[in-house]
């Protein structure tokens, strides 16, 4: 018995050592998927498009399409569809369309960018969606997703896998949003986020389907377009920058909505300095004076926002300072709430002789308050129509008395906010800035009031 167990025992070890030794072989590395097809297309992409409409129509000929993928569901962004294109030449615009598939990691089947897949059509339905040919299933009489155990019968990823460089094209806002280029992958440049998606996150309000819905600009400006991203996406809690640069992704429609795809996060390259598209306005006959009143009784147009004498900037955001009229007391006025939401950072900059200048008053009136919206600044080396953050700004805000106004109406008047002692050391010409921060994506919205800016 002691021979048997010894016996045994050794066995066992040997085989353990054996195992061992695979085991630290192999690092534990999951097998690799090796994609083979090899299949002959009988159609090709364009002449399934071509023969399309709105109604759907199930496949009956024993044909196969080629096609290369340009979505990903790797990173979470993409969700039960696979986006393909045909390879652009120079003769002929790629050709974009999408199947639904009712399944998850696809990527990990093979359905990564640039591998070529091919797709027999015989019994799957085709129909035109939202201006974008669609093959998949038939689900309650449009275009569904293909079933998981059904799916392989159909589609066939291949061994042949190009450098998604090789057909991305490059293209201006303003060309890319068209149904020709639906499923199709683009870059585009030079773009930025809009401005209400500044100091948010990828997430953060849920826009329908668990995704949140933000907006891309070009730099020059023009319309927006819609820029998705899902919950699921791990990069999702990530801040949205506000550089520009280039962002590529897929092209898709819901409804009559386009919708910007990004796959991961390092589709996003926005490196570049922000575009300013509400650059400083005003400021074309700028007076450098110790004294001074502006009750803003010469202004006539109700909602002006540009002022000769001073500097109106929406450095943040779309809104400037507007004249504002009220039982025939006029004043400016700026708020957060209402409109588009968005992040706002709006200046207001007066010019003043700080050697003639002694003193600095002014008056506020605050409504529909939900949260403290002014500070006050002075600088000595603003450079006018500039960059504000270039300059130095020397927040005196703590010198004034700025009263918070009702949560749900205004303030009955306005109120002295106090006089600030302008110091001897400082001299030559300045300005004096009022700030307007507020975020109309749940931040303080609160409407400001300034009247009867003074310096004696």
């Amino acid at each position: 018995m002691k021979n048997i167990f010894l016996k045994s025992a050794l066995l066992f070890s040997v085989i353990a050592g054996i195992f061992t030794s695979c085991v630290n072989d192999d690092q534990y590395d999951s097998p690799e998927i090796v994609f083979s097809a090899d299949l002959t297309p009988t159609k090709t992409v364009k002449q399934i498009n071509d023969g399309a409409t709105a109604a759907v129509v199930q496949y009956a000929g024993d044909d196969i399409i080629e096609a290369y993928v340009t979505s990903s569901d790797e990173k979470g962004n993409f969700y039960k569809s696979v986006s393909f294109q045909t390879i652009p030449t120079d003769a002929t615009a790629p050709i974009g369309f999408s199947v639904p598939i009712d399944d998850n990691t696809l990527y990990g089947e093979g359905f990564s960018p640039g591998r070529k897949v091919y797709i027999k059509l015989k019994g799957l339905y085709v129909a035109k969606v939202y201006g974008s040919l669609q093959i998949g299933s038939l689900f309650e009489g449009t275009i569904g997703r293909i079933p998981v155990n059904v799916w392989r019968n159909h589609l066939f990823p291949s061994a042949t896998k190009v450098s998604e460089d090789s057909f991305v094209r490059p293209m201006t806002m303003a060309a890319a949003f068209t149904d020709a280029n639906q499923n199709t992958l683009v870059e585009l440049d030079p773009v930025q986020f809009g401005e209400g998606s500044l100091g948010r996150t990828y997430y953060d309000v849920d826009s329908g389907g668990g995704s949140t819905n933000h907006s891309v600009i070009a730099t020059t400006g023009g319309a927006s377009q819609v820029i998705r991203f899902s919950s699921f996406a791990p990069f999702s809690g990530n801040m949205v920058p506000s550089g520009s640069g280039k962002i590529r992704g897929v092209i898709t429609k819901y409804q009559t909505t386009f919708q910007f795809m990004v796959r991961y996060e390092s589709d996003i390259n926005l490196t570049g300095p922000r575009a300013d598209l509400f650059a400083p306005i005003g400021g074309s006959a700028l007076v450098y004076t110790g004294a001074f009143s502006e009750p803003f009784t010469s202004y006539t147009t109700s909602n002006q926002q540009v002022f000769p004498k001073y500097i109106n900037d929406a450095a943040v955001g779309s809104r400037y300072w507007q004249v504002k009229t009220f039982s025939g007391n006029k004043y400016i006025q700026m708020s957060s709430f209402g409109g588009t939401p968005e992040a706002n950072r709006s200046l207001f900059i007066v010019p003043v002789d700080m050697t003639a200048a002694n003193n600095f008053s002014f008056k506020t009136e605050a409504g529909f308050d939900n949260g403290p919206c002014l500070k006050v600044y002075y600088s000595m080396n603003y450079v006018p129509g500039s960059n504000i953050n270039n300059a130095t700004l020397v927040d005196i805000t703590s010198n004034f008395v700025i009263p918070a106004g009702p949560a749900s109406a205004y303030a009955t008047s306005f109120t002295s906010s106090g006089v600030y002692p302008i110091p001897s050391s400082l001299t030559g010409n300045g300005y004096f800035i009022f700030e307007y921060k507020g975020n109309g994506n749940g931040g303080v919205t609160t409407t400001m009031q300034i009247d009867d800016i003074t310096v004696n």
